[in-house]
């Protein structure tokens, strides 16, 4: 009776020892696949990878900004079986969206007054004797009309006079 006993007392620790050795025995393969599909449920994350060794998750990998990579350390951490989570994920924001210039075509017929001082004069008729009708200030912007020859342009002021100047003080856009 006693042997009986004591036989008995001995299975019942056997079977309490691998029963409670069984609970803790989750593989490190099953905790990774989870923390693996945790991972691919969240957005952003396409670039992160999980590793699981002796039940410590390792997180590799990039993301956008500092919440996802804690969120993947606290969503990782909470796999039951997961001892610990070493976080090495590293943090690259996105790059600045490209913003392009928009293209602007340059009129020919736009000029604009490039005397080196003051103002240009704006003659009735092509040549220096003739009247001046007007006066413009450097960097006003001229409407070419006519090319008369190669030293007198007949122009456009942005008021709508029109006249005559010299063709090196006026420079195209």
């Amino acid at each position: 009776m006693k042997k009986f006993k004591l036989l008995s007392v001995l299975s019942l620790i056997f079977v309490l020892g691998v029963w409670l050795t069984s609970c803790d025995n989750v593989k490190d393969s099953d905790l990774e696949e989870t923390a693996t599909q945790i991972i691919n449920s969240s957005p952003n994350t396409s670039d992160v990878s999980v590793s699981v060794v002796d039940k410590v998750a390792t997180l590799s990998g990039t993301v956008e900004d500092e919440a996802t990579k804690s969120r993947m350390e606290s969503s990782v951490m909470s796999v039951d079986g997961i001892k610990s989570v070493v976080n090495k994920i590293t943090v690259i924001p996105p790059p600045p969206p490209v913003v392009e210039a928009p293209v602007v075509e340059k009129d020919p017929n736009q000029l604009i007054v490039a005397t080196r001082k003051g103002k240009l004069n704006i003659h009735s008729k092509p040549g220096v004797q003739e009247h001046v009708i007007a006066v413009v200030p450097h960097g006003e912007t001229l409407t070419l009309v006519e090319k008369v020859n190669d030293d007198w342009w007949l122009i456009q002021t942005e008021s709508g006079l029109e006249g005559y100047c010299h063709a090196s003080y006026l420079e195209q856009q």
